[in-house]
């Protein structure tokens, strides 16, 4: 429906305009009609539309350019071995000895037997951080568009036509020069992870293999083995296509330091002139969401970069920044409010009047997050909010300590029919027996014995990190007997997640428990 929001309406627009008041208008095509001071006249068709003063910010969605979707259920890894010198150290045939059974397996016995309640758990985790775009969906038996979340591998904005490639694992250089570059034609985005490991280790040569796709449209994940010089190639490479596009870096500081105990050097990557994005990887090595990733890219600021970046800078990382690198794929349509913008929109409590817009976003915390809306619809918020929003089939859950509201069930979808009780106890039955559960998948998708990729075909995710086994599926009997599923990853940043980061000793990882206190 159209809805009207009244607050401090942070833009993000190209002047980085902060309308206070201001009023957010949302069009029933899930679009925003317009975003004008309060006291401006509204926009045709809005005189009787239900109208909300939030008495908090309004501000893009969040987006979340980095993630493993299949992991998120997990909590951190404390792994042994650390720091590696790069991804390979820690995956495949040399991994720690407890990779497969405290990752791997939990993720593809739940990915196998409870694909919905997966998927749809860790989207309320992102959405209670102000999520509204996530990458890294998991492969599967077909597409998941997206219940809650707007999910980034699978949109089809605007054309109907997926325009978006994603690589987490390495491609041969053929397949890079001969099929990824020619489709990098200024209508499409690769986001590909590349050069992931210590600075100087031999990852580095993954970015030479890269070479052919250095041109608009590249979405470089970690490169934190890459130096200055190397940036300055990428950007130089792309300007040379056009002058007026930037290379785009995703940058995921706690996983980088939690496995190499060093981070990408963006301020290099700022400086040749790439735009810097966030990621919050995956729960087994990262923070719950990338609310809590962009405080420890603050910290992280602050005490290693000498204050590079400003406020707004760092929250152009999670919004601005990464809704423009999708626009060669999608259009000028997420990260900036704007008329014509797609109505994805985090209404966010000014918990701290003393300070500005963008100090409140930084420092706010999943107490502070009171209503989102995706596609101009409401998924999570406070009772009053989300139902002044006109939110239906909404359950509770507490968050934090307060009582929130989550529309988690979507009649319309046959395909979603879980509600939130049902996400949890959907989860809770694989984890009270994982071989039964396997083997009860293994049996259904043997029942179906059709293509895999049928639209009918029975719903199965697979990791996409090593050992995710994308498109094939393991004997019944190579599940270990002993596995253990843990419970479900919290949904906010608590006290056994501070504690677990102590246990690191990572000193760069130490500050972000100060944020919650």
């Amino acid at each position: 429906m159209a809805l009207v929001l009244r607050g401090t309406v942070v833009t993000f627009d190209d002047e980085h305009r902060v309308l206070d008041p201001g009023a957010v208008y949302v069009g029933d095509d899930g679009r925003l009609a317009a975003v004008r001071s309060a006291g401006q006249a509204p926009p045709a068709g809005f005189s009787d539309a239900p109208r909300i003063d939030t008495e908090a910010m309004i501000l893009p969605g969040l987006i979340d350019l980095h993630n493993h979707l299949a992991y998120n259920t997990l909590p951190l890894w404390e792994a042994v071995g650390v720091p590696y010198a790069h991804h390979d150290r820690w995956v495949g045939e040399r991994h720690p000895p407890d990779y497969s059974t405290s990752v791997t397996w939990p993720a593809k016995v739940l990915g196998h037997a409870a694909p919905e309640a997966l998927v749809k758990y860790v989207e309320v985790k992102a959405l209670i951080g102000g999520t509204t775009a996530i990458q890294g969906a998991p492969r599967s038996t077909r597409p998941v568009d997206g219940w809650l979340l707007r999910i980034v591998d699978n949109e089809k904005l605007p054309t109907g036509t997926d325009m978006v490639m994603t690589a987490a694992l390495q491609l041969d250089a053929e397949e890079l020069r001969d099929t990824r570059a020619d489709k990098l034609d200024g209508t499409r985005v690769l986001i590909y992870h590349v050069a992931e490991g210590r600075r100087g280790s031999t990852v580095h040569d993954e970015f030479v293999e890269l070479g052919p796709c250095l041109k608009p449209g590249l979405i470089g994940v970690h490169g934190t083995a890459l130096t200055g010089a190397d940036f300055g190639t990428w950007q130089d490479a792309v300007a040379a296509i056009d002058a007026a596009a930037r290379g785009t870096v995703v940058w995921s500081p706690f996983s980088n330091y939690w496995l190499y105990h060093e981070t990408t050097s963006v301020v290099d990557a700022d400086r040749k002139g790439l735009r810097i994005a966030l990621g919050s990887d995956w729960s087994p090595s990262g923070t719950k969401h990338v609310l809590g990733e962009l405080k420890v890219a603050d910290a992280v600021n602050q005490l290693e970069m000498g204050g590079h970046f400003s406020d707004r800078e760092l929250c152009d990382m999670v919004t601005a920044n990464p809704g423009d690198a999708l626009a060669t794929a999608w259009g000028p349509q997420v990260g900036r409010l704007r008329r014509g913008s797609a109505a994805d929109l985090l209404v966010l409590d000014r918990h701290d009047p003393g300070r500005d817009v963008y100090r409140n976003l930084i420092n706010a915390t999943e107490r502070h997050v009171r209503l989102v809306l995706v596609r101009g619809r409401p998924f999570y918020g406070t009772p009053g909010l989300m139902t002044a929003a006109g939110a239906t089939h909404t359950d509770t859950l507490t968050v934090a300590g307060l009582k929130r509201r989550v529309a988690v069930r979507q009649p319309d979808r046959g395909d979603a029919t879980l509600d939130w009780p049902g996400v949890k106890r959907a989860l809770e039955r694989v984890r009270a027996d994982p071989v039964a559960a396997w083997r009860s998948a293994q049996d259904a998708l043997a029942d179906w014995g059709g293509p895999l990729d049928d639209p009918e075909a029975p719903l199965v995710l697979f990791g996409d990190m090593p050992e995710g086994d994308a498109g094939t599926f393991a004997a019944a009997a190579e599940v270990p007997q002993d596995l253990v599923v843990p419970r479900p990853d919290p949904l906010t940043h608590d006290a056994a997640y501070f504690a677990a980061v102590a246990r690191s000793g990572v000193p760069q990882l130490q500050h972000l428990a100060e944020y919650y206190t």
